[in-house]
């Protein structure tokens, strides 16, 4: 998987998502003592709200996966007060999963992603939403740590995307100010830092692919020496 992970220049905008991939894939995302988390040692700071597109038997819209005990409540009282905040109730008791506003969110999120048809096109897309300004405030060097948690958790997302037989991309390029905006964040208490997307890729034949690593040969195991 690590091997073979790409990032998707386009996505199919018809492809339905499995359920249960979907699950696993947010399961992926939660703290555990398994690689990545852990190896990260850090109280959990980056909760994802999901803009679900197309994702089977789920009513799309709006929804937030806290990843920590005391995130849910921070998060209820940061978002907006209309929000429902009911619990997905296909989903295992395990996995915190919340629907906040069902609604048709490709053209808002892709608009808010620079414009970018893969927010709009895919399965569903992620805003990462930080607990911010009171953290930075007390240990300023935590502004870079947060990229980090981000990074780990975009990279579980691609290499949980390829698993299931579909493909991820990271969204560096979004209006911050936005997005606060639609999610009825005010103040610098959160704020949001990075964007993600996941669905089905369509080749695009402009683009040159290449083995990856080349020169480098397995062993009769099947790993690489």
């Amino acid at each position: 998987l690590i091997l073979g992970r790409r990032s998707a220049q386009r996505f199919d905008a018809k492809f339905t998502m499995a359920l249960a991939a979907f699950h696993q894939l947010l399961d992926a995302l939660l703290p555990r003592a398994a690689p990545p988390w852990e190896a990260w040692p850090f109280t959990p700071r980056l909760h994802p709200l999901l803009f679900v597109h197309r994702v089977e038997g789920l009513t799309p819209g709006l929804y937030a996966l806290p990843r920590s005990g005391e995130a849910e409540s921070d998060l209820r009282h940061a978002l907006r007060a209309e929000f429902d905040w009911q619990r997905v109730a296909r989903a295992p008791d395990r996995l915190p999963l919340f629907q906040l506003l069902p609604t048709d969110s490709r053209g808002v999120i892709r608009t808010a992603s620079c414009h970018q048809a893969i927010a709009g096109d895919s399965c569903f897309a992620v805003a990462m939403l930080a607990e911010f300004a009171p953290l930075i405030r007390e240990t300023p060097w935590r502004y870079r740590q947060l990229h980090w948690e981000a990074g780990l958790i975009g990279q579980v997302l691609y290499l949980e995307a390829e698993a299931a037989g579909l493909r991820g991309t990271g969204i560096g390029c979004f209006f911050d100010e936005s997005v606060h905006e639609m999610l009825g964040v005010a103040g610098t208490d959160h704020q949001t830092l990075y964007h993600f997307t996941v669905g089905r890729p369509l080749a695009d034949d402009r683009i040159t692919t290449l083995p990856a690593y080349p020169g480098r040969t397995r062993n009769e195991s099947g790993a690489l020496p």
